[in-house]
């Protein structure tokens, strides 16, 4: 590993490593501006209205969080094709694949808004409020904001990328917290819709956005034929990586999970880079695998991927284990029986470092169902380590137990990658534009 490092270290200083590098940090700090906004203006909002109110959010929430799913995959399918069309030089392919995506995404969301609608007027339960419409209206701008974003990742157009969320990043906490101090949960959301409504209207300059949208039918089957199965993936994962908080709230109760809750608000700040350069390598791949059908190259971006982000994470982990317990201590004292399990948590990106890359390989290559059963085995052994270790170590245990299921997924990862690779078609010729 310290010898790829350092011959890592001596290609950073080609142009093109950089020109990524300017790219990444660009991009990085723009997405860990906007979540640390996200973040902060929670907070505050929820120290506005009462505890009531701001649960009724979280249950509104999951309107956006399962509308999300209603486009089907395209959104996904758009991540992987239209690179793979650019790196064929079918540059016409590659906008009507963008319209058509938008198309998707106005058509679903606009069943589910009459889906919605209808459910609050004939169901006594769902009490159609101001909260409840104007949630409604957020869907559709978080599905519009989704599809630009994608739209720019799948063009690699990252720094564009990276100015439009220092704009959300601002326009966020003015607007959401002005909001709800006016109007309370409804002005939270209005300043939501307002902030989504004003970054999507900032990239309606950028030539890689598409906004007059397509419905024609083979190339939409053909974003969800692609996309689902990546969509599948994502849902899967999110379900497997929330295994320790089931565990906990049913074994050692809520206030064990408030304790818990400290550990993985950690997992997500050191995730935050990995995340990053995934988004920046996956259409890469896309795009090397259509103009070159060279697995030779996809494992060497696999190889750069991970070796880039164990580079970024190693200094994070590291000061993190060492800010964290003070910090808690000092600010958060009731929350220091959790800073064991912070400790354990902390350390999962570094292992996960160890598939970094083979996850994308796998989306490019269609082994999606290869990766569904991988995160499946990593599941069962983060039940079964967690419920036999809940307890003996209490919330540790489970931290422990999650921490082995991560380093299972990423063996994982690795083994089915490398396989894939060896089983990938390759052409004669090669696509790559001139």
């Amino acid at each position: 590993m310290l010898e790829r490092l350092n011959a890592l270290v001596a290609k950073v200083r080609s142009p093109s490593e950089k020109s990524f590098l300017r790219e990444f940090v660009r991009f990085g700090s723009s997405t860990g501006f906007v979540q640390g906004s996200r973040v902060v203006s929670g907070l505050v909002v929820a120290a506005i209205v009462d505890p009531g109110a701001w649960g009724n959010w979280y249950l509104l929430n999951l309107i956006i969080a399962y509308g999300a799913l209603t486009q089907l995959g395209a959104l996904n399918g758009m991540n992987r094709e239209v690179p793979a069309a650019i790196g064929r030089g079918s540059v016409t392919e590659a906008v009507d694949l963008r319209r058509s995506a938008l198309g998707v995404v106005l058509l679903t969301t606009g069943l589910a808004t009459i889906l919605l609608l209808g459910l609050g007027l004939v169901i006594p339960a769902v009490t159609v409020t101001n909260a409840f419409l104007l949630t409604i209206a957020l869907l559709f701008a978080n599905q519009i904001y989704t599809y630009v974003v994608t739209s720019l990742r799948s063009t690699t157009h990252f720094n564009d990328l990276a100015r439009l969320q220092f704009v959300q990043a601002i326009a966020y906490p003015s607007l959401s917290i002005s909001g709800a101090l006016v109007l309370g949960i409804p002005g939270f959301i209005l300043g939501q819709i307002t902030t989504l409504a004003l970054t999507s209207l900032a990239a309606s300059g950028a030539h890689t956005v598409a906004w007059r949208p397509k419905f024609k039918r083979t190339l939409i089957r053909r974003l969800i034929v692609v996309g689902f199965p990546i969509m599948l993936v994502g849902l899967i994962h999110t379900l497997f990586a929330t295994v320790d908080r089931w565990v906990i709230v049913g074994h050692l109760g809520s206030e064990a999970l408030g304790y818990y809750s400290l550990a993985i608000m950690a997992l997500s700040a050191v995730a935050l880079l990995p995340q990053v350069l995934s988004q920046q390598f996956y259409p890469r791949m896309a795009y090397a695998w259509s103009a070159t059908r060279d697995a030779g190259e996809l494992r060497r971006l696999a190889t750069r991927q991970r070796l880039y982000t164990f580079a970024a994470v190693v200094p994070v982990v590291g000061l993190m284990a060492l800010v964290t317990p003070p910090i808690v201590r000092a600010l958060l004292p009731q929350y220091a029986p959790g800073i064991p399990a912070i400790l354990v948590t902390i350390f999962v990106p570094l292992v996960s470092t160890i598939g970094e890359g083979y996850g994308g390989v796998l989306h490019v290559l269609n082994r999606q169902f290869w990766y569904v059963g991988a995160i499946l085995v990593a599941a069962v052994v983060n039940i079964g380590a967690s419920l036999a270790l809940v307890g003996p170590l209490g919330i540790v245990g489970v931290a422990w137990g999650t921490f082995a299921a991560f380093v299972v997924l990423a063996v994982l990862r690795v083994m089915l990658g490398t396989a894939a690779l060896r089983r990938a078609p390759i052409t004669a010729t090669t696509n790559r534009p001139g």
